[in-house]
């Protein structure tokens, strides 16, 4: 490997399942290698207590800031170990962090410090990708977009990420629209996981099995959430447990549940993809194989495909983008689009800390 060409990705969404990590070469639009290191059942928890209850206390907060940071760290190391490469071929490590607050306009917290997994693995590293836009007044999310844009290279075409929470790209003539849709994994996860102590529903499999409920379905889709226009962006402090049983009127099953909440992501995606659009899906969700069954139903001019035939395999899409993040952050570039975040202008984004 070239030494001072590649970038480093991670990624740990809201989903709280672990650290994806990827090299992508100088063009960023290859990966080189990508591993998936799944967080310990110990820290999982500590950050679900973390982003659901929103009170903890300093100390506890700055512990568990150093364990991401060091997770992440173990993450950089395992992936050049089974890439059979050296700290020393890596420019720059792209770091998003793990968020754990956001409150697009206002404030957007990721821990797992960078100048941590700097010292640890020996490579500089870009953070806290998200504050200079919010600084901006703009809503910090999605960031994505550019690198959707990117990857599509001058063709039109809609980029969907069905993560713990869903957000759309619509590349047309050069112009780029992308906002967070609403709930995809976070409620799906954290609804089998109360009902049935798995950490998320394989395939669909348990919501195949159930029956939309309408009443449910029409007043979820009513949320003011989804009235919104764009710019927008959410997270799993909006889209939550408590946020569904404000809906619940206790008379429903829980895989009718489950079932209607596919419903409610797959509708309130479909309704901002164009007839006739080229579709490309990646994130978790992809392997929700009913939920996908669902997008291409209600969509049945577009062609559903995914980022694998892009290049960039679904699992890694968003890890790959925080590597070409870095890169855009040290050649002085921005990564910001103003009329995806709001944002008063297009900004460097991140915070750069030294090896």
């Amino acid at each position: 490997m070239a030494k001072d060409n590649l970038y480093i990705g991670l990624m740990s969404g809201t989903s709280l399942d672990g650290v994806d990590a990827v090299i992508i070469d100088a063009s960023a639009t290859k990966l080189l290698a990508q591993t998936y290191l799944p967080y310990t059942e110990e820290l999982k928890q500590k950050l679900r207590t973390l982003t659901q209850s929103e009170q903890t206390s300093l100390e506890n907060l700055a512990n568990i800031d150093v364990q991401v940071a060091q997770f992440f760290s173990d993450a950089t190391k395992a992936l050049l170990v089974g890439a059979n490469a050296r700290a020393t071929d890596i420019k720059a490590i792209g770091s998003h962090g793990q968020t754990i607050f956001h409150q697009g306009g206002k404030y957007s917290m990721q821990i797992g410090h960078g100048a941590i997994i700097a010292e640890r693995t020996n490579i500089s590293v870009v953070s806290d990708f998200r504050m200079s836009d919010v600084a901006a007044s703009g809503q910090g999310a999605p960031l994505t977009p550019m690198y959707h844009q990117y990857l599509l290279n001058g063709k039109d075409g809609v980029v969907i990420n069905l993560g713990g929470i869903a957000n759309i790209t619509q590349v047309f003539s050069d112009a780029v629209i992308g906002f967070d849709t609403g709930p995809a994994n976070t409620l799906l996860d954290n609804w089998i996981k109360r009902s049935k102590q798995v950490d998320y529903d394989r395939e669909g499999v348990w919501a195949r099995s159930g029956l939309v409920d309408e009443h449910l379905l029409k007043t979820l889709l009513a949320d003011d959430y989804f009235q919104k226009t764009p710019p927008k962006s959410t997270g799993p402090e909006y889209f939550n447990l408590d946020w569904l049983k404000s809906y619940l009127t206790g008379d429903e099953t829980d895989a009718d549940v489950q079932r209607t909440l596919v419903e409610l992501t797959a509708m309130s995606i479909s309704k901002h993809i164009p007839k006739g659009a080229d579709v490309y899906l990646c994130g978790g969700g992809v392997h929700n194989l009913f939920l996908a069954e669902r997008l291409a139903y209600l969509n049945p001019h577009s062609e559903m495909m995914t980022t694998n035939d892009l290049g960039i395999h679904v699992d890694y899409v968003e890890a790959a983008a925080f590597g070409f993040f870095a890169k855009q952050t040290l050649e002085g570039k921005t990564s910001s689009l103003p009329l995806v975040t709001g944002a008063k202008g297009p900004r460097v984004l991140g915070a750069t800390y030294a090896a």
